[in-house]
C-alpha cells in the first residue's frame, strides 16, 4: 500500500505540485530570516506594523502564494479540460500547506539531532 501511495504522490503528473511546494519551502525560509525579521517587527518606526503583521502571518504566506499561483496557472497537470481556476488555486494552496508541514517536520527532526535547518548564507543568529 505504501508503494502505491508513493507512486501516486511522486508520479510525473505531480511535478507542478512538488516543484511549487519545494520552492515555497525555500522562499518561506528566506522571508522568515531575511525579510520579516524579528528586529523589523518589534523596532519602532514608520513601517513597524507592516513588518509585525508580515512576521505574525508567515505561516499564511505559502498558502496565499499558492492560491495566487493557482489563479495564474490553470490546470497544472493537464488532466482535465474542465479544471477550473478555483480548483487550481486550491491545488497550489494545498502545496503551500504541504510546504509548511514538510518544513516543520524537517526542522523538528533536525533539532532533535542537534542540527539546524538554514539555507547557505542565511544564518538566523547573525545580526
Amino acid at each position: 500500500m505504501l508503494d502505491h501511495i508513493v507512486q501516486i504522490v511522486f508520479s510525473a503528473e505531480r511535478w507542478p505540485f512538488m516543484a511549487v511546494a519545494s520552492v515555497l519551502t525555500i522562499l518561506g525560509q528566506f522571508f522568515a530570516v531575511k525579510v520579516f525579521t524579528r528586529r523589523r517587527a518589534y523596532d519602532s518606526g514608520k513601517w513597524q506594523s507592516f513588518w509585525w503583521w508580515g512576521r505574525e502571518t508567515l505561516s499564511l504566506h505559502p498558502i496565499i502564494t499558492g492560491m495566487v499561483i493557482g489563479m495564474l496557472w490553470v490546470n497544472p497537470e493537464g488532466a482535465d479540460p474542465e479544471w477550473t481556476r478555483t480548483a487550481s488555486a486550491f491545488y497550489f494552496a494545498w502545496a503551500g500547506v504541504v510546504s509548511l508541514g514538510v518544513f516543520s517536520v524537517l526542522k523538528s527532526v533536525l533539532k532533535s539531532r542537534k542540527m539546524s535547518l538554514t539555507l547557505p548564507g542565511f544564518d538566523p543568529d547573525k545580526k
